[in-house]
């Protein structure tokens, strides 16, 4: 499984940067993670045979592993990318709206650092469940 992460911002703060560099870490033994930074998405390109998500607040959560079920559930259909776009809500909205799914982390509004931070622990927590590893050493 491929995994891309569009992000709207040219690059997170260092504190930041670094979690998500050690969760991408950890999760090229399951799957391949790419970060994209956007100074603005006027550039963004999705993939039509990709499973595309917006990250978005909200009260619509999912369980780590109602998560992981689903990411297993996209690769049993047929798709071998996912793309998740994390954006300020208002430029999402300026998107076409139609290719993406909203995806909430939480119900707090978070900064986009942060938002990355979550996600990319989010599917690292997601692969260690598809494959039966204790998350909590």
């Amino acid at each position: 499984m491929e995994i891309l992460i569009h992000v709207e911002k040219k690059k997170l703060d260092s504190a930041y940067t670094k979690a998500v560099a050690e969760y991408i870490k950890r999760l090229s033994a399951f799957c391949r993670v790419k970060c994209i930074y956007y100074k603005d998405f006027s550039k963004l390109e999705l993939q039509n045979s990709s499973a595309c998500f917006r990250v978005v607040p909200g009260t619509d959560t999912i369980s780590s592993e109602e998560f992981a079920a689903k990411i297993e559930e996209l690769g049993l259909s047929g798709y071998s990318r996912i793309e998740f776009v994390v954006a300020d809500p208002a430029t999402v909205y300026d998107l076409d709206i139609a290719k993406f799914s909203p995806f909430s982390l939480s119900g707090f509004t978070m900064s986009i650092d942060l938002t990355t931070v979550v996600l990319t622990e989010q599917l690292y927590r997601a692969y260690t469940i598809l494959n039966h590893i204790t998350y909590h050493k």
